[in-house]
């Protein structure tokens, strides 16, 4: 889900109105399961080592660190812990019936598709959802269950498929976006590319086929999010009945952005620009309160934050740092620029600024995102931007391999002259 991708979820909106609001939050690696394995571990991918969703890596990586992970230091803290839904890329292969440590509550997709014909690993029971169950409506009604019977405290994670690929809407809501238009931003199609890394350069313009095929994939896109607003309003109700709304944390956050065809790109998330590498991320807390968060942060960030709520004890160092002070709105003396990385290149992400080295000397690429938001002016090399340029190059290569507390940068950033 990208961080534009609200606008049309009507129950979600409400829920932000109540929630902090971080409007520059990044996850270490923009695609799906090294994200999802730094959410469960509080660490950069090159810490837990799950590089991609392929065998060595995903899943295949993941079952060798999960004896220390989040869930296992929740349910140490005396929290009953409930997945629901996709899990670290790969488990449905070299999963089996198999639960990882610290899960009292276990519902994990085993086989099949993402939203219509497939098969969950129900408790350590395979059970076939063939019948024309949406993936969503099943999920929601597994985390309502648990909220109904758990012991106090627990946690749920609930992780749905929408809006992944193929996107598939539940038949309720299949077309009800035909005759709304996808907004186009300014870097859509991108004219004039002679700025970016070669990798970049080379990308010819979309077709109009190409065009027509994106605006169709973003409609079915934001019909699978229906699902899921609705289950957000039900989630929200339980926990207002049942009087917990007031004593739980929700989160709501996304494991990797989308290029829907931003520079030229179609259908692609793991790369370094805002569209893939920043995605969601609302915190509500007991009693709503509503604040709005512009330091850079990471996922595994908010991994602390649950940690250190929860009163639990992670197993090692994390490199992510609590967002508990900014939940409070004290930004004092945090972090001034993060580490992202995608398959070809490393980057850092500050609240002014986008900095990114492609891999194999294919480019530099930097981007004042107070006059350019849209990324579509690369300034690296420019004279007037030497200094603050030299200055991310140092961060990112101090954060570069970094683990635990050498993962925070708090040195200043100067504007550039002009």
């Amino acid at each position: 889900m990208r961080f534009d991708d609200f606008y049309y979820m009507a129950q979600l909106r409400k829920l932000i109105r109540g929630s902090t609001v971080f409007g520059n939050h990044f996850v270490p690696m923009s695609f799906c399961g090294p994200s999802r394995a730094s959410i469960l571990t509080g660490q950069h991918v090159h810490n837990h080592g799950v590089l991609s969703n392929q065998e060595p890596y995903g899943y295949w990586r993941f079952r060798e660190i999960e004896d220390n992970a989040l869930a296992v230091w929740l349910a140490n803290a005396g929290y009953a812990v409930s997945h629901i839904g996709k899990f670290i890329n790969g488990y449905r292969e070299a999963g089996g019936l198999h639960i990882p440590p610290g899960y009292s509550d276990w519902h994990a997709f085993s086989a099949g598709g993402n939203y219509y014909d497939f098969t969950l690993n129900d408790n350590g029971q395979d059970v076939a959802y063939n019948s024309g169950e949406y993936s969503t409506d099943i999920f929601v009604q597994k985390a309502l269950d648990f909220i109904a019977t758990a012991p106090q405290p627990y946690t749920v994670f609930l992780w749905v498929a929408p809006p992944h690929e193929p996107a598939i809407p539940a038949s309720r809501d299949l077309g009800t976006f035909d005759n709304v238009d996808m907004p186009i931003g300014d870097s859509f199609n991108e004219a004039d590319m002679s700025d970016k890394p070669r990798p970049m350069q080379r990308l010819p313009l979309l077709t109009d086929d190409q065009v027509a095929a994106i605006q169709t994939d973003w409609r079915r896109r934001q019909e699978t999010l229906q699902a899921l607003d609705r289950g957000i309003a039900a989630i929200v109700d339980a926990l207002t009945h049942n009087g917990q709304l007031d004593n739980t944390h929700i989160l709501f956050t996304s494991d990797n952005g989308y290029l829907q065809g931003e520079h030229r790109v179609d259908d692609i998330k793991n790369l370094c620009y805002d569209e893939a590498a920043k995605v969601p991320l609302y915190w509500r807390q007991p009693g709503g309160s509503e604040a709005f968060v512009m330091a850079p942060v990471l996922n595994i960030d908010a991994t602390a934050a649950m940690v250190e709520l929860a009163g639990a004890t992670a197993s090692y160092p994390l490199d992510g740092r609590s967002l508990v002070p900014l939940l409070s709105g004290d930004v004092d003396g945090w972090n001034t620029a993060v580490l992202t990385q995608c398959s070809p290149a490393s980057a850092l992400a500050t609240r002014h600024y986008r900095y990114v080295e492609w891999s194999y000397n294919r480019g530099v690429e930097l981007y004042d995102m107070i006059h350019d938001r849209a990324q579509m002016q690369n300034v690296a090399g420019k004279p007037e931007y030497a200094e603050i340029q030299a200055s991310l190059a140092d961060a990112l290569h101090a954060l570069q391999g970094c683990a635990g507390a050498n993962c925070s940068w708090t040195g200043p950033f100067k504007l550039p002259l002009r």
